[in-house]
């Protein structure tokens, strides 16, 4: 329902947007440090006992900075890279066995995206970006029982497409709050003492933090 709505408002935004006075235009150089929220697609390496491996996937958190070049008024080049994460500590409780330890499992990722935006300035102070990109990610998962050595998953990689829809607030003259939200499908992969694994993966992520912008006309 969410999601339904806020496809609708931008619709509408889209169909009343005034360009009277354009936020930014061509030549203006834009970047952003956003925190994030997205999808890790990883393996469980316990079944390479059996000479297998099977897929997984976890909600991961992390940071980026992204920088946008306006090529022309309404578009512009968009470049990001980030790193995502995810602790989980499980302490036993009082029913649990004589001499149990506390589990430990962590994540880790950096992706890297580059894509086209169609720019729409919304009067003088905000600003719709929207379209597409290509990203390449990787991440890892580590567990730790606390009484074998930690057991660390080869790296997953994922590549595929990655679309968003944004927007900008403007705070002062060349400052402001950024956010977006999107959508990737990409194929992702591992290997693992010659067990692999191949699927395809799909999920939202979102976007928000500060933004900065240099030249043009804001």
């Amino acid at each position: 329902m969410f999601r339904s709505l806020l496809i609708c408002t931008t619709i509408g935004i889209l169909a009343f947007a005034s360009a009277s006075s354009a936020a930014v235009s061509k030549g203006t150089s834009m970047f952003a440090l956003q925190l994030t929220s997205g999808t890790a697609d990883l393996y469980d390496p316990s079944g390479l006992a059996g000479g297998s491996i099977s897929a997984y996937d976890h909600s991961e958190i992390g940071a980026q900075g992204q920088y946008w070049m306006m090529m022309a008024d309404d578009y512009a080049l968009a470049i990001s890279a980030g790193i995502g994460f995810f602790n989980e500590k499980d302490e036993p409780g009082d029913t649990a066995p004589v001499g149990a330890t506390d589990f430990t499992y962590k994540q880790s990722s950096f992706n890297v995206r580059i894509g086209g935006d169609r720019v729409v300035n919304i009067g003088d102070r905000a600003v719709l970006y929207f379209g597409p990109g290509l990203e390449y990610w990787s991440g890892k998962a580590e567990f730790d029982d606390g009484t074998n050595p930690s057991l660390e998953t080869e790296n997953v990689t994922r590549i595929g497409l990655a679309g968003r829809i944004g927007a900008i607030m403007d705070i002062g003259s060349n400052w402001g709050f950024t956010g977006s939200i999107g959508h990737h499908i990409g194929y992702a992969s591992a290997e693992d003492q010659g067990a692999k694994a191949t699927w395809w993966a799909s999920s939202f992520d979102g976007q928000g933090g500060l933004i900065f912008m240099f030249g043009g006309s804001q």
